[in-house]
């Protein structure tokens, strides 16, 4: 399943969930009714009775019963949403996670932090937080957040100290697919509305034990035939509101078990490693703590785990993950089930490794041709500032089918290639992307201007905003900025970006207003710049709340024609010079898309403006995934019309369709490697 489908997926069943809790919200407001109903019908009290009268249907104790209920579960949903607006790490601290720092000594969390921003650069996508929950000795792991922007990982402290490199590889990847395949937003829309639908059981149980004493007391009242009202209605709330949970529940389950299967797959793909994701699981099933997980807040976020949090190899009713055996023979069909000897197996290579001095970490093999492909090199943003010359004029012959494959299905091709652009870069450049006063430097040395008025009022700003120390460390660091070579930069800013979620929301907006102000201080915004300010300011901006992601719109492709237009001819104008050329490719993107759609779509048009742009991948972005696909579809035929495509046509499709949230692996872009 390619990432379009996997996306539309993830809506499919976000509206399937949403449609099948509104029915049990209906059928809760029904049975509540009922209960009302008949309370108030077979009470003694002559005023409830003449209430609610001798027939069941009573609309005004109808509309009263759905409007609060309705409420009830409303307000209940969105508190929890609410709650959870701050994203994965929101989960994670939930959870009693602890981030660990890209600096951490600990070798375990060294290698977990290291797998998983390789896995990032080979994806496309900014590194995410990765959380390890120290009191969680049991294997397992989970991603939470609404999208890419505010992803986090999260490790028990036995699944990083238990399971082999491989094997942590396998798992993380599966956590991967859940981020690349939508499945984030919907288990925490999930999480909100259980927790309204269980808002109802809760006031049932509160009402019961509020009645436990005041009962007694008024047992000889004259008021005991109310107090009896108010208990029976309590009880019934307390039974129907389990009920309806546990048919909620019964949703989450049937839908989260599909995507397990999808995510164990999608892990073998992306590490083209059967044998890694099967290790990990079967870790499970031998290890005595199972993947239980203890934390008091774990039950309303099962199914957003790797494996069942219960620590159960089975799957009942309500079980969110696929029995453990199952998962395993998806993927390797001639698993017994005999986890004993399995281990006792891995127990002897891995002794047999030591003894004969094999280290466990392994060092990256020459990258494989991607897709039959010779010489691939894949590499950074394009435009100006910091992106040089030189190695940006090659040619190099590619499939426009494969640049869409790519996007969102990362090969274990992408991975090796990630460790050895991670392996290649500047330890200088390396480190301070790591960190967020580094991080912070780099994206300043990447904007500081080569004329020198501009460059004097640059300078100065960082010395008013940020201080004397950043300037000299921004100034020592600019050249092995400016002379990095292209592949290493697009990898270095997803780094830098998940450096730069650690900062403060104060430390934030001075970065965010500097980087503005750098952009906008020579009066020219280069391609360069405005991709920079899209892939870092948006998804920062995202990641600390002050932005969301865009709500789809669009659901046919005449809707957002002039955004198309525009982009497209942005990519052929920097792609091809001359103007016959031009039409060329613009003509060839257009016969990509359906007939129908044609006319809605591309005129060759003069340069556009930065506000144009800003407003093409805005549409773009509140586009349904089938819009999206084919305007990439045709992005990638119109800088391959020739059958051959430049560095800079390559890397601007990347930073196009990542700024339309659609993440693309190292892309292909011509040249050697290291």
């Amino acid at each position: 399943m390619d990432f379009f489908a996997s996306q539309e997926l993830a809506r499919r069943n976000t509206r399937k969930l949403v449609f099948l809790l509104i029915i049990t919200l209906v059928c809760l407001i029904g049975s509540i009714y009922c209960l009302i109903m008949a309370v108030g019908m077979a009470s003694g009290d002559k005023r409830e009775q003449n209430l609610f009268g001798d027939s069941w249907f009573n609309p005004p104790v109808l509309a009263a019963v759905t409007l609060v209920v309705s409420a009830i579960v409303g307000v209940g949903s969105l508190m929890k949403v609410s709650e959870l607006r701050a994203g994965g790490a929101k989960v994670a601290s939930m959870l009693g996670g602890r981030r660990l720092l890209p600096g951490s000594n600990d070798l375990s969390e060294r290698r977990v932090l290291n797998v998983v921003e390789e896995m990032a650069i080979a994806s496309g996508i900014p590194v995410p937080p990765v959380y390890v929950l120290d009191e969680e000795p049991g294997i397992n792991a989970f991603a939470a957040g609404h999208t890419i922007d505010d992803a986090v990982i999260g490790v028990n402290r036995g699944t990083i100290e238990t399971l082999s490199r491989d094997e942590l590889q396998g798992v993380i990847a599966h956590e991967y697919s859940h981020i690349l395949n939508g499945d984030m937003r919907m288990s925490l829309k999930m999480i909100g509305l259980l927790h309204g639908i269980q808002a109802l059981a809760l006031i049932g149980w509160a009402i019961l034990r509020s009645m436990g004493g005041s009962h007694r007391r008024s047992s000889n009242d004259k008021n005991g035939g109310g107090q009896a009202v108010v208990l029976a209605i309590g009880v019934g709330l307390l039974v129907i509101g389990s009920i309806g949970l546990f048919f909620a529940r019964l949703i989450k389950a049937s839908i989260s078990r599909q995507r397990e299967f999808l995510a164990d797959a999608s892990s073998v793909q992306f590490t083209r490693n059967p044998d890694a994701i099967a290790g990990a699981l079967k870790m499970i099933g031998s290890s005595s703590l199972h993947s239980k997980v203890q934390a008091s807040q774990a039950e309303a976020i099962s199914h957003m785990f790797f494996a069942n949090m219960s620590g159960s190899m089975m799957a009942g009713l309500l079980s969110t993950h696929p029995p453990l055996v199952k998962r395993i023979q998806q993927v390797e069909p001639r698993f017994d089930g005999n986890f004993e000897a399995w281990y006792r197996e891995r127990e002897k290579k891995i002794a047999a490794q030591k003894a004969a001095g094999q280290p466990e970490e392994k060092r990256a093999e020459p990258v494989k041709n991607r897709h039959g492909m010779p010489d691939l090199m894949r590499g950074g943003m394009v435009g100006g500032g910091m992106m040089g010359s030189g190695t940006m004029s090659g040619k190099f012959p590619v499939d426009p089918a494969l640049l869409i494959a790519a996007i969102g299905a990362p090969t274990d091709d992408d991975m090796v290639f990630s460790q050895m652009l991670v392996g290649n870069l500047p330890a200088r450049l390396l480190n301070d992307a790591r960190d967020v006063y580094g991080a912070r430097c780099i994206v300043f040395a990447s904007l500081l201007d080569e004329a020198s008025e501009y460059r004097q009022q640059q300078c100065q700003h960082l010395v008013a905003r940020h201080g004397q120390a950043t300037l000299d460390d921004t100034l020592q660091i600019e050249s092995l900025v400016r002379t990095a070579e292209p592949r290493w930069r697009m990898p270095m800013f997803e780094i830098i970006q998940g450096a730069l979620v650690g900062m403060s929301p104060e430390q934030y907006a001075t970065f965010r207003e500097s980087v503005i102000w750098m952009i906008e201080s020579d009066g020219r915004i280069t391609l360069f710049e405005f991709f920079l300010q899209h892939h870092l300011i948006t998804h920062l901006d995202r990641h600390i709340g002050k932005a969301k992601p865009a709500k789809i719109r669009f659901e046919r492709t005449e809707q957002v024609g002039s955004a198309i237009s525009v982009l497209l001819n942005m990519l052929v104008r920097h792609g091809e010079r001359d103007p016959a050329a031009r039409q060329s490719a613009l003509d060839a993107a257009r016969n990509a898309f359906p007939q129908s759609d044609r006319a809605a779509v591309l005129s060759l048009n003069e340069n556009s403006t930065v506000a144009q742009l800003n407003e093409a991948v805005g549409q773009l972005s509140a586009s349904s995934p089938a819009v999206r696909k084919l305007f990439l579809s045709a992005a990638a035929t119109a800088i391959a019309h020739d059958r051959t495509v430049t560095v800079i046509e390559a890397e601007l499709f990347r930073a196009l369709a990542e700024s339309l949230d659609c993440p693309v692996p190292p892309v292909i872009a011509g040249g050697t490697r290291p």
